[in-house]
């Protein structure tokens, strides 16, 4: 008699208790110092939380519709201190508490706001003594501060014999404050870090690095010297795109660090911005997942990181997203991107940045922008190999003309060989101004050549016996003799009787 395995299903008992779930303390470690590969990205978390409550305070009519909003970021040095201060719409006393302390939960899931996963405000606990919050709402008569013990809070992450879970810790290393506000209308949010720790190049207070990371990643307008700046905003407002805000770091105002003109660094070298290209990618239901622009310039060489400018950048809600290498794998050749300056603005809402926000969560939205970021970048390229194969060009011919003209200039004439090879060089650099990508230079180069063709044509040579260059006479070889194999033997025979 076969035996048959019991497949009625096993009983539930009960549901898993509450009681029994428990997050431990480690969490804390990993949405801190875990989450974020710099330390300078805890700027760009809190002025992404600053942006979104500008957002709200102006969705609530507290801030004009045209009325950008304010962020300043202060720093004292002595104390070793920062200060990141806004005038969105702050949080009313009643909510603070639970809204600061929650981990992971945030009232923005779902909405349009920048930030939705409830841990980057946390992200300073891992590099000061202490992190507070400070907060007032409009009509509220109390300011609310909140403040991490976060020297309290590393002790127990290290110590073995802390058991207690994440409510626990939190409860031993956060204190509250209220105070009487002097004025029932104002409003703000402001975040304090106290003691800062010492890193490489003491980051975090350091102002001039601080403005070059914003000015790059944070929702800045454009700076005055950049002309193209009212296209851009003109063809971007057409989709959904809020203002820029204004921001101050050490009481300097920040701005994206394009320009219409931008030195490169120990160079004469100038990158200038002549048009600027905009492409639209649908998203997957045929409506608009991203726009595009493209800075075109001349493309002459990699652009040093340095300038904040290189590659095409990708931002969501106006907020960078990832590096200047983010979109490296959409060219086959990926030092081009380096080359590049340009933006990719989603606007697709199913394209979501990661955790880390140096990438997005990947997905068939987001792959959808790739593949039709990918003639974009082909293009790209073609720019940049036109260009090095017309700087090439430029450089052959400017060599011939300035051999051409010290010849000319000596008192002794050529002789007869010399003087072919001459007039063979210039025929050969007349042919390559074809290859010059700039009309105007083109013009002038083979103006310069023409004048230099007729005075050779005058040129009487020394008595001597008729000669040919050997590159004349090879380059003749191989236009006239067809069978390359036949016009290779004879080349070679003519070299070897050169020599």
């Amino acid at each position: 008699m076969t035996a048959f395995a019991d497949t009625t299903p096993a009983r539930q008992d009960k549901l898993v208790s509450v009681d029994a779930i428990q997050v431990g303390k480690d969490v804390i470690e990993l949405i801190t110092s875990g989450m974020y590969v710099s330390p300078i990205t805890v700027y760009r978390e809190y002025v992404q939380n600053a942006a979104d409550a500008i957002d709200a305070a102006r969705l609530a009519g507290l801030l004009g519709a045209k009325t950008r909003g304010r962020v300043s970021i202060s720093f004292d040095h002595s104390a070793r201190a920062v200060s990141i201060r806004d005038n969105g719409s702050g949080i009313s006393a009643a909510r603070a508490l639970p809204t600061l302390l929650a981990v992971g939960a945030s009232p923005k899931r779902g909405s349009q706001s920048r930030g939705f996963r409830g841990v980057g405000r946390l992200a300073g606990l891992a590099y000061c003594r202490e992190l507070q919050f400070v907060t007032k709402a409009a009509g509220d008569d109390t300011v609310f501060k909140l403040t991490w013990d976060c020297r309290a809070l590393r002790e127990r992450l290290a110590s073995t014999s802390f058991s207690g879970d994440l409510r626990t810790i939190i409860a031993d290393c956060v204190s509250v404050w209220h105070e009487r506000a002097e004025s029932t209308q104002d409003r703000f949010f402001e975040v304090r870090l106290v003691d800062i720790a010492r890193l490489r190049n003491d980051v975090l207070l350091n102002e001039q690095m601080v403005a070059h990371y914003l000015g790059q990643v944070a929702p800045v307008p454009f700076h005055p010297d950049f002309s193209f700046a009212r296209e851009i905003e003109r063809h971007l407002s057409r989709y959904r795109s809020g203002l820029p805000i204004d921001l101050n770091v050490a009481e300097e105002t920040v701005f994206r660090p394009f320009r219409d003109k931008v030195l490169f660094p120990a160079s004469s070298h100038k990158l200038c911005v002549k048009e600027i290209e905009f492409k639209t990618f649908a998203d997957v239901d045929g409506g608009t997942g991203a726009v595009a622009w493209i800075a075109h310039h001349e493309y002459l060489r990699s652009i040093p990181p340095t300038l904040g400018i290189r590659g095409i950048r990708a931002r969501a809600g106006n907020l960078q997203v990832g590096d200047a290498n983010l979109f490296d794998d959409s060219f086959k050749e990926t030092r081009f991107n380096g080359w590049t300056v340009g933006e990719v603005h989603i606007y697709d809402g199913r394209i979501v940045p990661n955790a880390r926000r140096d990438n997005f969560e990947t997905n068939h939205h987001y792959y959808n922008v790739l593949v039709q970021l990918g003639p974009l970048a082909l293009g790209i390229s073609q720019r940049c190999r036109l260009s090095s194969v017309s700087r090439t060009a430029e450089q052959t011919v400017r060599n011939v003309i300035a051999e051409i003209e010290t010849t000319i200039r000596r008192a002794r004439r050529p002789d007869r060989s010399e003087l072919s090879r001459l007039k063979s060089a210039l025929l050969r650099a007349r042919a390559k101004t074809k290859r010059l990508t700039d009309q105007a230079l083109r013009l002038r180069l083979e103006t310069k050549l023409d004048q230099l063709r007729n005075r050779l044509s005058k040129l009487t040579p020394r008595r001597g016996k008729s000669a040919l260059a050997l590159d004349e006479a090879t380059s003749l070889v191989t236009k006239l003799v067809t069978n390359r194999a036949q016009a290779r033997q004879v080349v070679e025979a003519l070299e070897r009787l050169c020599r």
